[in-house]
């Protein structure tokens, strides 16, 4: 574990070189073949770009990114930081139109790409007249600029200067589940602290492989930034329809995953356990040899779904947090002697409980939106407080317990709150179930459910209105749900994977 102190993203990237050097960083499999980057070699890709960069611009500037997770984006990222300016990563699955938004909204200059949204810049040109150049991630392309060009005439130079910890390192756009999205103004103090806020000392060496989107701040932080810190090295998944086949060629010791993967691969291997009764045996052929643990974060993990991971000998702890957090307030524990928790409490965090909501203040809280005070007043109290939204409650050993969103409470007519999340989490482990949201609707507890369509079944919403009926005896009278509406496809959903509530009926 690094031990010197670091303020800053560059230092970051400088500390993992002069600590770790050649070991191995970066791994991929390209055509076929691994490709392996050395924490060294990651960091003199970086000091080109970078220096490359400040040739281009000599005032502080914004420059978003735009494509999956790589050797090359992270390059560009971290070029990004050498050269003291401001990252700004977007959803590369997001539209055109909201890359576009996004862009101009984040007022970026320069965009780097991949092939994907090549077409897309007549679009982005049409929208953003302020950005100024557009550079190929991976390879030339008419009318752009190429990264490796870029990196073969810089090769060997560095940036110079350096920031402070309370300069701006980075705009990261949050999901916009309730409507537009809003761009969180992160610091390098802010991603530095959450990065040391757990300082475990056994990563050193190991193998982590990264599956989520990279522009999400629990990817980066957990994934990126955290392995730099540690001298991890991290394994590129390069598509989520890829992950079964790429757990087993790269055999990582730990991963991250939403709940919604977990619960994925959970329900396979339960399937598999009806035909191969030695459930290590399953446990290795999804995951390989090596796995340590798995690392839930981005939404609430149901306890069902850690206690079917343990049956197959895996540990999966899940943690806490929030963009506007950096991301972490609670980290994960293995071996949770509180399997309802989302974890502990990191330290250099405070939390407190107004009104049933929980409140966090730390370092590792955001400087605010981009050019939104109004949202940026909602968000965070006048003495630095951020308002989660969540709805919760700590015990006395540090640990938190979330009981739902705020902004999806339900209020029936005789004055009872009813928490949706509460009621779904009940049923995260029911097999005919895929997903599952439930609301208000004339007053009444609703259900809005998409049937598992790989369930094998005579009667599947017969099935689902008998486990509903079994889960309402158990529940308050004011949780029961009345109607059962069903779908017969996907909910539409965030790129991290969460269903978004505003949009279940279309």
């Amino acid at each position: 574990m690094a031990e010197l102190e670091l303020k800053t993203l560059k230092q970051l990237v400088y500390n993992a070189d002069e600590l770790y050097g050649d070991e191995v960083f970066l791994t991929e499999y390209i055509d076929k073949k691994f490709r392996n980057t050395s924490f060294r070699e990651f960091r003199n890709s970086c000091d080109s770009i970078g220096a490359w960069i400040q040739t281009i611009f000599t005032e502080k500037t914004h420059i978003a990114l735009v494509g999956a997770t790589s050797y090359e984006y992270l390059s560009a990222w971290f070029g990004v930081q050498c050269s003291c300016n401001v990252s700004v990563p977007l959803d590369t699955n997001n539209t055109p139109e909201n890359i576009a938004d996004e862009l101009a909204r984040s007022d970026s200059k320069m965009v780097f790409l991949d092939e994907k949204h090549v077409k897309d810049i007549p679009l982005f040109k049409e929208h953003c007249p302020q950005v100024e150049y557009y550079v190929h991630l991976h390879s030339p392309a008419e009318g752009m600029l190429f990264l490796g060009d870029i990196k073969e005439k810089f090769a060997g130079k560095a940036p110079v200067g350096d920031v402070t910890e309370d300069d701006l390192a980075a705009i990261l756009f949050t999901s916009g589940t309730t409507g537009k999205s809003k761009g969180v103004m992160l610091t390098h103090g802010n991603l530095i602290d959450n990065t040391t806020c757990c300082p475990e000392d056994n990563y050193h060496g190991r193998r982590l492989l990264t599956c989520l989107p990279i522009h999400h701040v629990f990817c980066f932080t957990i994934d990126i930034l955290h392995s730099l810190w540690h001298g991890v090295n991290v394994c590129v998944n390069d598509s989520l329809f890829h992950l079964q086949k790429n757990l087993k060629l790269f055999e990582p010791e730990y991963c991250t995953f939403v709940p919604m993967i977990a619960s994925t691969i959970l329900v396979r291997m339960q399937q598999a356990a009806k035909k191969i009764p030695l459930k290590k045996m399953i446990a290795h052929e999804v995951f390989g040899k090596k796995l340590i643990g798995l690392v839930s974060g981005g939404a609430y993990l149901s306890p069902d779904i850690i206690k079917g991971f343990r049956e197959f000998g895996i540990d999966i702890a899940q943690g806490y947090g929030m963009t506007e957090c950096s991301p972490r307030i609670c980290t994960a524990i293995f071996n949770c002697p509180k399997p309802d928790s989302v974890g502990k409490i990191v330290n250099r965090c405070e939390v407190k409980i107004v009104d049933g909501e929980i409140w966090a203040k730390s370092p590792s809280v955001m400087k605010g939106y981009y050019k939104n005070p109004e949202e940026t007043a909602n968000t965070l109290s006048e003495d630095g407080w951020l308002r989660t939204g969540d709805l919760g409650y700590k015990d006395d050993d540090g640990y938190l317990y979330i009981t739902g969103r705020k902004k999806n409470l339900i209020i029936l007519s005789n004055g009872e709150n009813v928490s949706p999340e509460e009621i779904e989490n009940k049923f995260a482990t029911f097999r005919p179930i895929k997903e599952m949201v439930v609301y208000e609707d004339n007053q009444v507890i609703t259900a809005m459910i998409y049937p598992d369509p790989d369930y094998k079944s005579k009667d599947i919403q017969a099935e689902i209105r008998k486990k509903i009926e079994e889960v309402n005896d158990k529940l308050r009278s004011e949780m029961r749900i009345v109607n059962i509406v069903f779908r017969d496809k996907e909910f539409v959903k965030t790129a991290s994977r969460k269903i978004i509530r505003a949009r279940i009926h279309e």
